[in-house]
């Protein structure tokens, strides 16, 4: 009896010692799937939009200028020609003169203007109604102490071809290599000055507003002359409607009066409209030269803007 019985205890310890072992541990189940995702590229630093370079944006060149004619009640007063002069100076902006003959020989203080004014920072550009005289008043102005520039500051349209080699006068040899204005009829009556802003060279007197890129006269456009006009020039140029990298413009006053011919706008209205262009950071004060020489430097990209009303 008591062998069954004993061997019926080991057989339940047995089975309850199998019961308490560790199971084998399940194979791992195998891993998901995951899409590939090509990397996002993404910069170690954003950088904003390029600004724009001095190359790329168009730059309005605004100058002064007055004409001294030969008639003496159109000269003007010396003293109150300086003041204006040192007015305009001190608001920044870049002035010339254009004198004829005229006025070269028959005013007792032409030499004390000129060097007065040169003090100042004012040019002396080369303005004569007959071609012969271009040379000479190149020398009277050299002779009274100045330094005249190379601008052949208004002349006939088809003069064009007499203006592109030096000229002389007494030994006395000076070069023309700027233009600054244009009429194709004596007088400046209506429709006959051009009025272009910007800058060009002008291939032959028959296709004056036609540039050449081969030419080496290089015409400044003076614009109207009308403050509005220099505004709405401004304001173009702002809103992106042209892609010159220059463009000129020129106040100019009458010598007797001091003021804008047909407007009057004096000295007044002159300096509230250089406040007003000095909003811009496109505006550049120079000289008729100055500014041809910056248009050179840029490229010489032909800009001719008929400002024609």
């Amino acid at each position: 009896m008591k062998r069954p019985l004993l061997l019926s205890l080991i057989l339940i310890l047995i089975t309850a010692a199998c019961s308490f072992a560790s199971p084998s541990p399940a194979a791992p189940p195998p891993a998901p799937t995951i899409a590939s995702v090509p990397p996002t590229s993404i910069p170690a630093e954003a950088s904003p939009a390029a600004a724009p370079s001095s190359n790329d944006a168009t730059l309005l060149y605004i100058s002064g200028t007055t004409h001294i004619e030969t008639k003496p009640q159109t000269w003007p007063n010396v003293d109150a020609f300086l003041a204006f002069l040192q007015k305009v100076a001190d608001l920044g902006m870049k002035w010339s003169v254009g004198a004829d003959v005229g006025w070269l020989e028959g005013e007792p203080r032409a030499a004390e203007l000129i060097q007065a004014s040169e003090a100042l920072g004012v040019q002396w550009d080369i303005h004569a109604h007959s071609g012969e005289d271009r040379a000479k008043a190149a020398y009277l102005i050299t002779q009274m102490g100045g330094h005249p520039n190379s601008v052949v500051s208004g002349m006939l349209v088809d003069e064009l071809d007499s203006v592109r080699q030096p000229l002389t006068y007494q030994g006395f040899t000076w070069t023309p290599k700027v233009l600054w204005g244009g009429t194709n009829c004596v007088g400046h009556r209506p429709g006959c000055d051009d009025l272009s802003a910007g800058i060009w060279i002008p291939l032959s007197s028959e296709q004056y507003a036609t540039h050449d890129p081969n030419g080496t006269l290089v015409r400044v456009g003076g614009g109207t002359h009308q403050l509005d006009d220099g505004r709405a020039l401004a304001q173009a140029v702002a809103n992106g409607q042209y892609q010159y990298p220059i463009i000129s413009f020129t106040v100019m006053v009458t010598p007797a009066t001091l003021t804008i011919f047909e407007s009057g706008d004096g000295i007044a209205e002159i300096s509230a409209f250089v406040n007003e262009m000095n909003q811009y950071s496109f505006v550049r004060w120079a000289n008729i030269e100055e500014t041809a020489q910056a248009w050179t430097a840029a490229g010489s990209v032909p800009s001719r803007i008929d400002q024609d009303q």
